[in-house]
């Protein structure tokens, strides 16, 4: 039997009802963890469609795909102490996959049947690698465009954007794509600020002056100001951030555009010079396009 179908079996296995099977595919997964085929056998696992589909099935009776039997809580407990132990591995393809599964764990299970994921992953993003920051943002992002709600959200966000802050400020320990993902979350934050401020007009207003909000923005300007200009990849991963920049910054104009009364300028000389700067480069429809979606 290959290694697939070992940890495939084993995983299985670690669903059952019966606490005997249950105890010994756990003790197995032990002993798989500290071979080198195991990683590649589990990326293969979680990026499985037909996994996916049973997992999310029998997760939980409260979920429009359940069928079948519910796993018992502590089959649930060991499944998430995986997914989120594999935020934590070397191989980018397994950090992808474990967030993934841990988004749609938490679709059912948070926060009333998971109420430290949240705390779990803010500790990650303090105290972890750049490889476990990239598996935190991952979850974050997912997240923020299904699953917080407007009283979560005044809890989480104080907590949440001064950490999301520091990581973008890192440019030196954090890759582009991982600062970039911040850079996101943040845009969903002030997508939710606009949906809840008609209800909710005073306390947006005081969050939207807060100093966090003055220092992404600066931010902000410090990004858009960068030019590579002799290394190719690396100016087009600049350029990605840039656009997500972009993209925050158009939902804030339309949206709350007294915050940048005082920074609408600094914030747009570098785009305009951006634009001077590709005239070149590019053909006049790609710089048309290039204008328009700045």
């Amino acid at each position: 039997m290959d290694m697939n179908q070992v940890v495939y079996e084993t995983l299985t296995h670690v669903l059952s009802s019966d606490p005997n099977a249950r105890i010994s595919a756990e003790l197995r997964l032990k002993e798989l963890e500290n071979m080198p085929e195991y990683p590649i056998s589990l990326a293969k696992m979680f990026n499985s469609p037909e996994v996916e589909i049973s997992l999310l099935s029998h997760w939980s009776s409260t979920s429009e795909k359940f069928s079948g039997h519910e796993l018992n809580e502590e089959a649930k407990v060991t499944i998430r102490e995986m997914a989120f132990n594999g935020l934590s591995d070397p191989l980018s393809k397994i950090r992808v996959a474990s967030a993934s599964v841990i988004s749609k764990i938490a679709h059912n299970d948070w926060p009333e049947h998971w109420p430290n994921l949240l705390d779990l992953l803010l500790s990650l993003s303090k105290s972890g690698s750049p490889d476990q920051v990239h598996g935190t943002m991952r979850v974050l992002s997912e997240f923020f465009k299904c699953d917080i709600t407007e009283q979560q959200f005044a809890q989480i966000a104080p907590l949440l954007l001064p950490e999301l802050l520091r990581i973008l400020q890192c440019e030196e320990t954090y890759s582009y794509r991982t600062r970039g993902r911040t850079v996101s979350i943040f845009r969903q934050c002030i997508e939710i600020l606009y949906m809840v401020k008609e209800e909710h007009s005073e306390a947006t207003e005081s969050f939207l002056m807060t100093p966090v909000i003055s220092e992404w923005l600066q931010m902000f300007a410090n990004i858009l100001k960068q030019r590579t200009i002799d290394n190719e990849e690396r100016a087009y991963e600049e350029c990605a951030l840039k656009l997500e920049v972009v993209k925050c910054l158009n939902n804030i104009i339309k949206w709350f555009p007294k915050i940048l009364s005082t920074s609408l300028i600094v914030l747009l000389e570098p785009i305009w010079s951006d634009l001077v700067h590709q005239r070149e480069r590019y053909p006049n429809n790609n710089l048309i396009f290039f204008f328009i979606i700045c």
